[in-house]
């Protein structure tokens, strides 16, 4: 067919207005219905602890100065760190200045050249979900993402009060737990990063960080 038919044919079937859309009308429901786990997730808390290691995240329990300083021992023996970067998050405070007793050198997230020097991130999380062990980012409070994405390992802070049962906990509330609207940057993550192929060949770290360390943090009283 010579081009100018082609296009005289489609010029002739514009004219027509367009059949409605809608093979599959939205069905009016009073409510989503609530998802049922076939295993019973219980505690949150305990929950999450145990989900998040099963998705690859180390996980520890944190309850005084004593398990922070642990911690940040573990971290730093695993891991060849000489620079970190700590978010703006409530749940970090104080984490920049334990770093640097330990000789790291601390750079600021949003330092454009030097944040991709850094081996190790601190960051917190606004809540964790204990069915699928995901730790949500809200770029709002933290500052930014670069954060908990750039570095190829990352300590993610979160209050055990703050975890929820599972997902629909969290969507089911977005309005109130955003009155001002949901921030530019609202990341929920489930261990490291994982990048699959065509070959179904699985990398770690490709679109982020490949060590992930969960601190829950927990009433000490």
């Amino acid at each position: 067919m010579e081009r100018a038919q082609f296009l005289a044919r489609i010029e002739e079937r514009l004219k027509t207005p367009a059949p409605p859309n809608l093979p599959h009308p939205l069905a009016e429901v009073d409510g989503v219905p609530e998802v049922i786990y076939t295993r019973p997730i219980g505690d949150p808390v305990e929950a999450f602890i145990r989900v998040a290691g099963q998705v690859g995240s180390t996980v520890r329990a944190i309850g005084n100065d004593g398990d922070f300083e642990g911690l940040l021992d573990e971290i730093l023996a695993a891991s060849d760190v000489t620079a970190a970067t700590v978010s703006d998050d409530p749940e970090t405070e104080g984490m920049g200045r334990r770093l640097e007793a330990r000789g790291i050198d601390v750079v600021a997230f949003d330092s454009p050249h030097a944040i991709s020097e850094v081996q190790l991130g601190i960051v917190g999380a606004a809540w964790g979900i204990a069915a699928t062990g995901t730790t949500v980012f809200d770029a709002g409070r933290a500052g930014g993402r670069t954060a908990s994405l750039v570095p190829p390992a990352i300590l993610v802070l979160v209050q055990a009060e703050q975890i929820l049962s599972q997902p629909s906990d969290l969507f089911r509330s977005m309005g109130e737990r955003f009155p001002a609207g949901v921030p530019s940057q609202f990341v929920l993550a489930s261990g490291p990063s994982r990048t699959g192929d065509i070959e179904l060949i699985l990398t770690m770290g490709v679109h982020g960080p490949r060590s992930v360390w969960v601190g829950v943090l927990q009433d000490a009283g």
